[in-house]
């Protein structure tokens, strides 16, 4: 934990939470990692990631294979 109650969750390979309820967010916001088109093309993307789309200024989502629109 950080300054101000804050803490700070860092790993070199894939960071996996599990619960046996879901995770739920109370008094904040859950924020989606944000790319350009250019930086989401380089990313190594796997069917079910979702980010923000600063380009386009939409979530997408990476459904069989390639990004969509979810909105």
């Amino acid at each position: 934990i950080t300054s101000a109650n804050t803490m700070n969750l860092t790993a070199e390979d894939d960071l996996t939470l599990t619960s046996t309820s879901g995770a739920v967010t109370f008094s904040s916001v859950l924020r989606a990692a944000s790319y350009t088109t250019s930086a989401r093309n380089e990313l190594t993307a796997q069917n079910g990631d979702i980010i923000y789309n600063t380009t386009d200024n939409k979530f997408q989502g990476y459904e069989n294979g390639s990004w969509v629109n979810l909105v």
